[in-house]
């Protein structure tokens, strides 16, 4: 290894020792020192997409879930990304509210990953905590979970929804209380149309959704707050939709399949996916 060689391995390292210490967020100070060869890429424009917005809620989802919390998004105020073949990582500074301490906000960040080698697509929240908060020290894993690389099942038939002792049918009443199913379908629907430029999410309707979990609970609604559960969601998407002659066809159906778990050890949460046409 020549000189130049050395000299661009020592500023690549310095680097990845620089950006360790800020924990990947708050890297403005770093990007005149980023070695051109390191892929990230720093936005705070205020101009986001939707898909970085729907990722800014998937962290404080996993915040609410993991400490009985309601926090919501007011706005999201950077981002950086960070791009490689096997997954592509966001770190996203946001401010959130919360409603049951008088609507204060909360600086927050989450981290959240995108990885591109699962069979099925599955995006993981690692970090979903106030910014200001005390960093936790962190421990050895004890009794780590085993991670679930099975397939996403089949959509069962409508007969086996009836099955009440496996299925939880959602009511139409709980969709606000829960309303990260619509969050879930938010993400199923957008991985399965990236070729739509300006996706209008508000068009976005669901049908009906069915819960099941391997856990007990007492109550079949509990099957909601089950740590590891699969959603099967079905919807409509009431976009202009014209045929041929003009004339405006009728919405067709979508089935999005989403698997979550959630480490009881780490609190990290994953969600993997899939969507479909009827």
């Amino acid at each position: 290894m020549d000189a130049s060689s050395d000299r661009r391995l020592d500023e690549l390292i310095k680097f990845r020792l620089l950006l360790g210490k800020s924990g990947g967020f708050d890297v403005e100070h770093l990007m005149k020192d980023k070695p051109s060869s390191y892929l990230m890429y720093l936005h705070d424009n205020g101009d986001y997409s939707t898909e970085i917005l729907v990722y800014a809620k998937i962290g404080i989802h996993r915040y609410n879930m993991t400490h009985g919390k309601n926090l919501q998004l007011v706005s999201v105020e950077k981002y950086n990304f960070q791009p490689t073949p096997v997954y592509s990582c966001y770190y996203i500074t946001l401010v959130a509210k919360d409603p049951d301490s008088g609507g204060s906000l909360v600086p927050f960040q989450a981290q959240v990953v995108e990885e591109l080698y699962e069979i099925n697509k599955t995006l993981s929240c690692y970090i979903a905590r106030p910014k200001f908060q005390p960093k936790e020290v962190e421990k050895p894993p004890v009794n780590q979970e085993p991670v679930d690389k099975s397939i996403l099942p089949e959509w069962p038939s409508e007969n086996a929804f009836h099955d009440k002792s496996r299925y939880y049918l959602v009511k139409k009443s709980e969709l606000q209380k829960y309303d990260w199913i619509r969050l879930y379908m938010k993400l199923a629907f957008l991985k399965a149309n990236t070729k739509i430029k300006k996706p209008k999410l508000s068009r976005l309707v669901i049908v009906k959704v069915a819960v099941e979990t391997d856990e007990n609970v007492e109550r079949p609604n509990e099957r909601l707050n089950a740590r590891n559960a699969t959603l099967y969601i079905k919807y409509k998407y009431r976009g202009p939709n014209k045929g041929r002659a003009g004339v405006c066809k009728a919405p067709r159906y979508r089935f999005a399949i989403v698997r979550r778990s959630i480490n009881k050890n780490t609190g990290l949460l994953k969600l993997m996916f899939d969507n479909c046409l009827e």
